[in-house]
């Protein structure tokens, strides 16, 4: 059978001996080591592979607890930075130019002297839209005096005018006509410059 303690003995016998009652303060160090325990053993039980870690020298602690910090301080930095970046390109207004196509070509119809006579106005009036229609237009009589389809792809006004290989020429102006960002003028008179120099 116990006999509970007599309190009043055990404070006197504890501040007579002069023992620390206080609980020391925990450390961060100490809270970061003893995570850093807890993920190696949530590894360890997932992949086998990695059971040596515990083996790592005593040395390595102190700069693998600052090494580890470091990489969680620069991957919350990545996923933040990641996340604004997301959030403003899906808050961002597309800026999408289509061409519209007509049914059949144009009425009437205009040599190349004429669209780029077009895309000067577009430009002019500040119409992006009316000028790239234009430029699709000149580049399709620079290649060819044949009819063009309106719905052909630049890729395919190359294949009709046996021009293949100004793909790369094709391929600029599919992404001042289709691509996300929006073109300027300055852009537009960049690929006619260049266009120019290359379809004399």
């Amino acid at each position: 059978m116990s006999t509970p303690a007599d309190l009043d003995v055990l404070e006197r016998v504890l501040r007579e001996s002069g023992v620390d009652q206080k609980a020391a303060d925990a450390s961060w160090s100490g809270y970061v080591v003893a995570v850093m325990e807890a993920a190696v053993t949530w590894l360890q039980a997932r992949l086998p592979s990695l059971r040596g870690l515990r083996h790592l020298p005593e040395t390595l602690g102190p700069a693998a607890v600052v090494a580890a910090i470091a990489l969680v301080v620069i991957a919350l930095v990545i996923a933040v930075r990641a996340t604004l970046r997301a959030r403003r390109r899906r808050d961002a207004p597309m800026h999408v130019f289509t061409r519209t196509i007509p049914a059949t070509a144009p009425t009437p119809e205009r040599d190349r002297h004429g669209w780029r006579r077009e895309i000067e106005r577009g430009l002019a009036a500040g119409d992006l839209r009316a000028a790239l229609e234009a430029l699709w237009w000149w580049f399709a009589r620079a290649l060819t005096t044949a009819r063009v389809d309106p719905a052909w792809t630049s890729r395919e006004l190359l294949a009709h005018s046996g021009r293949r290989e100004l793909g790369g020429l094709a391929l600029a102006l599919d992404r001042l006509l289709y691509g996300a960002a929006r073109p300027q003028a300055a852009d537009i008179r960049a690929f006619l410059s260049r266009a120019e120099e290359a379809l004399p």
